[in-house]
This record gives structure tokens, C-alpha cells and sequence, in this order.
């Protein structure tokens, strides 16, 4: 039984798409939802103007709507997948696989539902020629990226030392001022912010690993997403939790220079992300996010857990206070009771105290006075300050480099 049928086995998988076999070099298969989107011509030019990898390459292109979705779209939808049918063999940099699929009920339908069945297509296609380590890359269809993408991807997997089995792709959203407004960029910079200021302030704090969850931004093998179950149907968010559960059994690598530059335009086509968050900064002139001395008090916590083995540790009053005395204490002995040695119940502590439990315990503090949220700048200040680099106007730039420079 090879890594897709015991995937078929264990988990619900999406049917087999395209009967034909994959080229027997093929080393990577980049797969992009699309709603909506006609920029995917865009990301797919882009895509074949980078520089060639040492291994053939296809592109999955799902071009999806739901039960409910308006008429409207789903004839625009139809009319990308003919233009995309039309472009096949078009591409000198890859083959171009597109599907469509209408009517998805409403409980599963979004790019969740759309990334899973392309990813479960790229697992199929590598199991035909044997290939468990062939990269599966995640990417969006109002995206472009770098001339070295591919280069960097397979270097990174195939080429480096360590070869991970799973990586992060460095982002920085698309700029261009030909393409989006002055109003959508200033906005998606404060935005872009925040995502950087979340994952370094979590460094801060002690979580095991800090990843960008990114729908666009990310590559596994294909081996490896069929172990980890492979991606939820989730209208929005499915990238945050595959990314999250696979942190929890393997190191997860990066990519530390940009190499994909997603939109930064409005959009209310998912529950949240980048659209939405653009949308309500440009709405409200706000963008206010977690308060860095909440992650100072996560690091006090974290830190403790190695003492916490042997006994006592101060534990910080708002950790006590959110998770409740008794209970604390009840998952402390849980924890070492079913562990030999520090190593082992410190792992286990953070699976009951992990990145799930740190964001509602920063959500609790939405309406505190003592930690309130503050606007993107004085935090990411706070941040800078922190890790010893110089605060100065250009607080964008200061972030980016610390970002990419950070490894997760």
C-alpha cells in the first residue's frame, strides 16, 4: 500500500481527478483555488516567467463555487475555466491541470474545500510515479511571485542538508500602485505588519514553533500531507490549522527571502484574512492588535514549565486567573503524571497550553484596561525594542528584515 492509499484508507480523500500519469520527473505541483479571480491569468504568467527548477512541474488550477453562489459568478467562473481549458499547452514552464466544480453544498464549500481537492489531486499524481517526496505548493489565484519561486522551493527541499519535509514561503503583498489603490496599500501595510508582529511577538513568548499560516505560502511533501490527514474543508483558516497540526509532529522549515507577493486589495470573498482585515483598517482608519505585553506574560509562563517538573513556579496572576486554580493544577499533574522527564512533560505541557489556548488567552483581553489593544506602530515599537533594533520611522522595514531573518 503506498502513502495515497493509506491516506485513502484513513482519511476522506477527494476523488481521483485526471486519469492521465504525470511526467516521471515531475518534482512539484503548485495548486491554486480560484473564486472569482480572473488575476489567476496574472499568477499563472508569473509563474512562467520564473526560473525552470531541475524537475518538471504542473499546476492545479480548481476553480470552484458553492450551492448559493450568485449566477453572476458562477458563469465568470465558467468563463475562467474555458480560457484556462484553452491555455493548456500554452505554458512553457509547466503543465496546466484546471477543474472546475459548482453546486458545492454551502457547509463545505470555500477555498478550504477547493485547496483540499487540489492537493489530494497532486497526492494521487505523485503516488502514480512513486514520488512521496514530490512538493506540493500551496498557492493563491491573486498572487504573483518571485522569478527564483520554483528554484528556491526545490533547493530547499531537495538540495539542502536537511531536506524538510514542509515549509513556510516568505511573503511581502504586491505593492503595485498601478494595480491598487494608495488607500488599499497603506492599509495592507499595517496589515502585513500585524501578521510579522504576531509571529515575532509569539517567538517572544516561547511557542516551539512560529509559522506565517498563509494559504499562499506554504509547500509539504506529498507523503507528508497524507500523513497529517490532508486539509480540512474549511470555508477560511484551513491553512492556520494544517499548518498548526503539522507543527506539532515535525520541524516545519522556510523560505526566508519574499518569493510570493499576494494581493493587497478589499475583498469579503472569505470570513477573514487579508481582504477583510484591509477592508475594516481602510473603514475604521484603525488597526489595533494584541497588546506586546500579553506575550511578555506568556513568556514568564512558558519559561516556568521546565521548574513546574520538579514543583512550584511562579506563574503569572492572569494565566492563573483565564485558565481557572483548580483546573491549572489539575493538568499540571496530568502532565506529570504521564511523562518520565522534563523533556517529555515540558512537549506535554505545551499541547495543553498551545497557540490555540495563547490566542483566546490574548482574545480575553479585547476590552482590558491593563493590557489594551494599541494601534500596529506602538506595538510593533514595543517589539523592535525587545529584540535590540533601532525604532525609527520606517517601522515596515525594520519589521520585514527582523521577519525574515527570524527563523519559525
Amino acid at each position: 500500500m503506498n502513502f495515497a492509499e493509506s491516506y485513502a484508507a484513513r482519511y476522506s480523500v477527494a476523488p481521483m481527478i485526471f486519469n492521465d500519469n504525470p511526467r516521471s520527473d515531475t518534482g512539484i505541483i503548485v495548486v491554486i483555488p480560484c473564486y472569482d479571480d480572473d488575476f489567476v491569468f496574472n499568477t499563472l504568467l508569473s509563474l512562467d516567467s520564473a526560473d525552470k527548477p531541475q524537475c518538471s512541474v504542473e499546476v492545479i488550477v480548481v476553480v470552484n463555487s458553492a450551492e448559493d453562489t450568485s449566477e453572476a459568478i458562477v458563469e465568470k467562473n465558467r468563463r475562467i475555466y474555458a480560457e484556462l481549458s484553452q491555455n493548456i499547452g500554452q505554458y512553457s514552464n509547466f503543465i496546466l491541470l484546471p477543474y472546475i466544480i459548482e453546486g458545492v453544498l454551502h457547509k463545505i464549500a470555500g477555498v478550504g474545500n477547493a485547496r483540499k481537492i487540489g492537493m489530494d489531486e497532486a497526492v494521487w499524481r505523485f503516488a502514480s510515479i512513486e514520488n512521496p517526496r514530490g512538493i506540493i505548493v500551496s498557492l493563491d489565484s491573486d498572487c504573483i511571485v518571485s522569478k527564483c519561486y520554483f528554484t528556491k522551493i526545490y533547493e530547499r527541499f531537495c538540495l539542502s542538508k536537511d531536506k524538510p519535509n514542509s515549509c513556510t514561503l516568505q511573503f511581502q503583498h504586491n505593492y503595485d500602485e498601478d494595480l491598487y489603490s494608495k488607500q488599499e496599500i497603506d492599509a495592507c501595510r499595517r496589515y502585513e505588519m500585524y501578521l510579522r508582529y504576531f509571529r515575532l511577538a509569539q517567538k517572544v513568548a516561547g511557542i516551539p514553533q512560529c509559522l506565517h499560516t498563509i494559504g499562499s505560502c506554504f509547500a509539504v511533501t506529498a507523503e507528508t500531507y497524507s500523513q497529517m490527514g490532508g486539509m480540512a474543508r474549511r470555508q477560511a483558516g484551513e491553512d492556520f490549522y494544517f499548518l498548526q497540526k503539522l507543527a506539532l509532529q515535525s520541524k516545519v522549515s522556510s523560505v526566508d527571502e519574499p518569493i510570493v507577493f499576494p494581493a493587497p486589495s478589499v475583498s469579503e470573498r472569505v470570513p477573514f484574512g487579508t481582504g477583510r482585515s484591509v477592508k475594516k483598517i481602510i473603514d475604521t482608519g484603525s488597526c489595533k492588535v494584541y497588546n506586546f505585553g500579553l506575550f511578555l506574560l506568556l513568556k514568564d509562563f512558558y519559561s516556568a514549565f521546565p521548574n513546574l517538573y520538579d514543583g512550584d513556579s511562579a506563574i503569572p496572576k492572569e494565566i492563573i486567573d483565564f485558565v481557572g486554580g483548580q483546573k491549572f493544577n489539575t493538568l499540571l499533574e496530568e502532565c506529570r503524571k504521564n511523562t518520565s522527564d522534563r523533556k517529555t512533560f515540558v512537549k506535554r505541557m505545551f499541547t495543553k497550553f498551545d497557540v490555540f489556548f495563547m490566542i483566546r488567552f490574548l482574545n480575553s483581553f479585547s476590552e482590558s484596561t491593563i493590557y489594551p489593544p494599541e494601534e500596529i506602530e506602538v506595538e510593533v515599537a514595543k517589539l523592535l525594542e525587545f529584540y535590540g533594533d533601532i525604532v525609527d520611522e520606517d517601522l515596515y522595514h525594520r519589521l520585514l528584515s527582523l521577519d525574515c531573518t527570524t527563523a519559525n
